[in-house]
């Protein structure tokens, strides 16, 4: 007999285990930081007393974003991950979502679809070498708001739990003379995210952010942005679609240059 549970910390092994184990190594490395950001968006599924399945949701106003989907690869194909997935919509329904999103893999896209998906675009996952140092800094505080207001424009969801803890946290950058055109951070190896409003800013923040980072993800319909990684070594390792359960969203992919992270958008 199998169980849907919420998922804490005390879980953190046997999450990122299960996560790595279907190549899903970027989610474990996120996992802590979406606990943070929303402790009570995670579940596990226990079977056996084992954790052979998980997802997260973040709350990003009435948006949610879908992430860290897995399930035990022996246990695949018995309903598992359905049962998951429409157990993390009926809560996100339940505190105001009306729309979710998420990064699916060639492998979860079936899952997605039977319930109700659509593909909005296409993205990737852009990797390379460790070319140079990073030599950003932490962003001054009283950019914090414009931040947000900008990345409200570009995701068309409130992000700001995230926000505040990336920029109070993690070096980047900013670009723009008369008000923010763009900003961009730098999480561990990660560039990411990078907002910007016009190519010129995009491929600046790009070109200094680059550094020291090793993986990016991107929306392919930016072709700047793609171009920009590509100018910066980067090569894509792995295809994603952008895919949405629920009402169209005035999202401006256009302005997206990298993600957070897949499974935060």
């Amino acid at each position: 007999m199998n169980e849907v549970a919420p998922l804490t910390l005390g879980d953190l092994d046997a999450a990122t285990s299960l996560l790595d184990s279907v190549g899903l190594q970027g989610g474990a490395a996120n996992l802590v930081r979406y606990l943070r950001w929303q402790p009570d968006g995670a579940w596990k599924l226990i079977d056996g007393g084992e954790l052979v399945g998980m997802v997260t949701l973040l709350r990003q106003g009435d948006i949610g974003f879908v992430g860290c989907m897995a399930v035990r690869s022996a246990m695949q194909g018995r309903g598992l991950g359905c049962r998951l997935l429409e157990h993390a919509h009926a809560h996100g329904r339940r505190t105001g979502i009306a729309t979710f999103l998420l990064e699916a893999t060639a492998a979860g896209e079936p899952l997605y679809r039977k319930l109700g998906y659509t593909c909005d675009y296409e993205s990737a996952i852009f990797a390379r070498a460790a070319n140079g140092v990073a030599t950003a800094n932490k962003i001054a505080i009283s950019d914090h708001e414009a931040i947000r207001e900008l990345d409200r424009m570009a995701t068309a969801s409130t992000r700001d739990v995230m926000l505040d803890d990336l920029v109070a946290s993690f070096p980047g950058s900013t670009a723009g003379t008369s008000g923010l055109a763009g900003y961009g951070l730098v999480i561990g190896e990660r560039l990411g995210p990078v907002i910007a409003v016009d190519p010129g800013a995009g491929r600046a923040l790009i070109a200094e952010l680059a550094p020291g980072t090793t993986v990016a993800a991107a929306p392919l319909i930016n072709e700047a942005s793609v171009a920009a990684l590509v100018a910066a070594g980067f090569a894509q390792v792995r295809s994603l679609k952008r895919m949405r359960l629920g009402a169209p969203r005035a999202v401006r992919p256009a302005w997206i240059w990298t993600l957070a992270s897949p499974g935060a958008g």
